[in-house]
């Protein structure tokens, strides 16, 4: 940054608008699907693997947060039918996580939801060319600061 304090205000205005996203999403998913956002991702992050299950621990570091937080996380999906949690045949101490039915369904009227408003939200400031650039850069960001966690 060139400017004193220049980068306090780019870090400021980033975490603002990842706020205001987070929440007009996840309002608009709790109105159209009673789903939580965290509920949605959870979700979405077992739908990558469509005939599998997840140990905690994996599904953990696919949403970058602890594996105390996700088991509770999870503990919160499977109670609303959503999920359900399985013994790991190769780990007794361990348990995994997979889709329900009713969990798949859920997701797929509500990814058309999350895509929906978010293309709200940024249609009329970013067209698609800008999306994947921003995406692009997001991605690099990601990267950069998961190998720095030092």
């Amino acid at each position: 940054m060139t400017q004193s304090g220049d980068g306090v205000r780019w870090f400021t205005d980033l975490v603002r608008l990842e706020i205001v996203l987070w929440d007009r999403v996840d309002a608009r998913l709790k109105a159209d699907h009673d789903l939580p956002l965290p509920h949605f991702e959870t979700l979405h992050m077992l739908a990558r693997d469509p005939d599998a299950s997840l140990r905690i621990g994996d599904l953990a570091g696919r949403l970058g947060i602890s594996a105390g937080g996700t088991s509770k996380l999870a503990d919160r999906v499977v109670a609303s039918g959503l999920v359900r949690r399985d013994p790991d045949p190769d780990d007794r101490r361990a348990s995994r996580v997979a889709l329900t039915p009713k969990g798949r369904s859920i997701l797929a009227a509500a990814s058309k939801t999350y895509e929906d408003e978010v293309d709200r939200l940024l249609g009329t400031a970013l067209d698609e060319a800008d999306r994947l650039q921003m995406h692009a850069l997001v991605v690099r960001l990601l990267a950069a600061v998961t190998e720095n966690k030092d």
